[in-house]
């Protein structure tokens, strides 16, 4: 890097932490103001939630997925819950921001009233999503230790710049709040928008269209790949996968169905569960009105598309280019491209501050929505009930909280990187792994049940988060047992399976023996956001108490509107793929069912969209 490229990367870290400081005073007034802001922009809360999703480790991995599995693995990004803002934008949306509250653990509160099952059901969705949360924030620490190491720095020197990276960071989160988190999110993701297009056109200049066209063609006898087949969104339970079925790191996504299915359930689930129960639904409960919380989570889908133009333009230039490598490890590709020279001085210094700026959106979100909800869902009503919202007093232990996240994040993280060095193994597919399959799945079906189950109670809630820990920690666990440990005889799907049927039955069978919540907190709960589902006596109890009843969304308008975007987003995200590839006639048919789909959603959602 060059004295400009430096330049350029200062002056963007200037001004997230500027706004950080900018946002200090408005910030402190309430912890209400901290968490969730005011006279939020819906647009920018949609830029923010696109920006936030536009992670590295996600960018690198559906880069390595797409060379192993070609066009085939669309379908394994539903393990990345890719399709979740489109169930936002047709009715799920609208149900959080009627909802209210501050944070998604408070929901429960909404939901399930104040006895003490709805205590336990938000206490434990609490404790649930600080785990995930100190795991997501550990991963990222992990992710900036890895590249740090690639880029040629000892180990001593990646954890120092891995604790760098990870004290700015926090400080911009722990001064501005919510706002600041927004704002800076809404710059970084100009600039990352603006390094995927760089990329994806710096990356497009290097290859010709019979060089992509014969590198895709790879592999031999039954593992042969053609281009037609690369190219093909056909699924197969055993894809065949060419060069990479040499490599023992990625031979296992020949077991297709073994590798994504278990995963992939979980996803479409927590689909329809909501926003994920972290940072998703913060950014909905800041919407100012409904129609805006709708409105936010098309933009935010529709948002999502410059980075496959990232993708493909690396997938296809690491097959022109880097054949012999990326046989072994598809991902090199991104650190091999800002070492190559291809970006001329300035370029670099952009890239790398949007690459910056992709670790820090994901990791100010997290911490800010984890701080948020320990703070008001496990401080206050537990330690501190006297204090109330307005108290500047929850905003000081939003500080303290803050900062010691970032503490945990850093000494975990180091201890993940230490102990896996050592055993020979990755820290980022342990944790991202369990983080997926173990810890996740606790609480997807908790999530979606108590949308569409009046029966579920607190306790039900309750017992599903907790009970399905056992075998989510016995997961976590096999990764360090030695070999022959009877954690071992299991692969990770089997835990996952295990763990879902865990929570279900947990969920299903304490709401039932237990005592349903009181009547008239289900009715008010009914009328507030009209769900569909298993609410027949609620609805009767709404009516009878003359309950003003909030617009319901038709079921089969729904079906449509999800429908629709799911083929939208789907052709929007494929066609740049198809396009840098030089595969025009297909790039051109996504593109042609993009514009209709959107046409549709206009009339079919968008005139349609409830004010309530």
């Amino acid at each position: 890097m060059q004295f400009i490229d430096w330049l350029i990367v200062g002056v963007f870290f200037f001004l997230v932490v500027g706004a950080g400081f900018i946002f200090s005073r408005k910030s402190a007034e309430s912890s209400k103001a901290y968490f969730l802001g005011a006279e939020n922009k819906w647009w920018m809360l949609a830029a923010s939630g696109a920006s936030t999703n536009f992670s590295i480790n996600g960018t690198v991995w559906n880069l390595a997925i797409l060379m192993v599995l070609g066009m085939k693995s669309f379908w394994v990004t539903l393990v990345w819950w890719m399709p979740n803002a489109v169930f936002l934008m047709a009715y799920s949306g609208i149900w959080i921001r009627r909802c209210g509250g501050i944070t998604s653990a408070e929901l429960n509160k909404i939901r399930f009233g104040v006895g003490t099952g709805a205590k336990w059901a938000r206490t434990s969705f609490a404790f649930m999503i600080t785990l995930f949360s100190i795991a997501s924030l550990c991963m990222s620490y992990i992710i900036v230790h890895k590249f740090a190491v690639v880029f040629g720095l000892t180990n001593g020197l990646a954890h120092g710049v891995a604790l760098g990276i990870v004290v700015l960071t926090s400080i911009y989160v722990l001064f501005g709040g919510f706002k600041g988190v927004i704002l800076s999110e809404f710059l970084q993701t100009v600039v990352l928008f603006a390094v995927a297009f760089i990329v994806g056109l710096v990356c497009y200049q290097q290859y010709t269209a019979e060089q992509v066209h014969a590198a895709v063609t790879h592999g031999s006898g039954a593992a042969a790949v053609t281009q037609d087949y690369w190219k093909s969104l056909w699924p197969e339970a055993t894809p065949k996968i060419g060069m990479f079925e040499a490599s023992e790191g990625y031979k296992g996504w020949k077991d297709f169905i073994g590798a994504t299915l278990a995963f992939s359930i979980v996803g479409m689930i927590g689909c329809v569960g909501g926003a994920g129960g972290r940072y998703g639904e913060q950014r909905f409960l800041a919407a100012t009105t409904t129609k805006e919380a709708a409105k936010l989570a098309a933009l935010w889908q529709f948002l999502g598309f410059p980075r496959w133009i990232m993708t493909a333009g690396l997938c296809y230039l690491g097959y022109a280019l880097y054949s012999k490598e990326i046989a072994s490890d598809p991902e090199c590709v991104m650190p091999r491209f800002l070492q190559s020279g291809l970006l001329g001085p300035g370029l670099l210094g952009l890239v790398v501050a949007g690459l910056s700026a992709s670790f820090m959106t994901s990791f100010c979100s997290e911490i800010n929505a984890c701080a948020s909800i320990i703070v008001r869902d496990l401080y206050q009503p537990l330690l501190a009930p006297q204090v109330a919202d307005s108290d500047r007093k929850l905003v000081k232990v939003s500080y303290v909280v803050t900062g010691l996240l970032a503490l945990l994040a850093a000494i975990i993280g180091y201890a993940m990187v230490e102990s896996q060095a050592h055993g020979g193994g990755s820290a980022l597919n342990v944790i991202w792994g369990w983080m997926l399959g173990g810890l996740l799945t606790c609480f997807v079906v908790p999530l979606a049940f108590r949308w569409y189950w009046g029966r579920m109670n607190g306790w039900g809630f309750a017992g599903g988060c907790l009970a399905s820990l056992v075998p989510s920690l016995a997961m976590l666990m096999r990764a360090f047992v030695p070999a022959g440990n009877i954690l071992k005889a299991w692969p990770d799907n089997y835990y996952t399976y295990v763990t879902l049927a865990t929570s279900t039955i947990a969920c299903i069978i304490v709401s039932l023996l237990t005592p349903p919540i009181e009547g008239e907190t289900s009715a008010a709960f009914y009328a507030r956001v009209r769900p569909f589902g298993l609410w027949k006596d609620a609805e009767k109890r709404a009516r009878a108490a003359g309950l003003a009843l909030a617009t319901a969304i038709p079921v089969p308008q729904i079906i449509l509107n999800v429908a629709l975007g799911l083929v939208a987003s789907f052709s929007l995200y494929m066609a740049p793929v198809y396009f840098l590839g030089h595969w025009n006639a297909e790039g051109g048919l996504c593109a042609c069912l993009f514009v209709a789909c959107c046409a549709g959603l206009y009339f079919s959602w968008y005139r349609t969209l409830p004010e309530d």
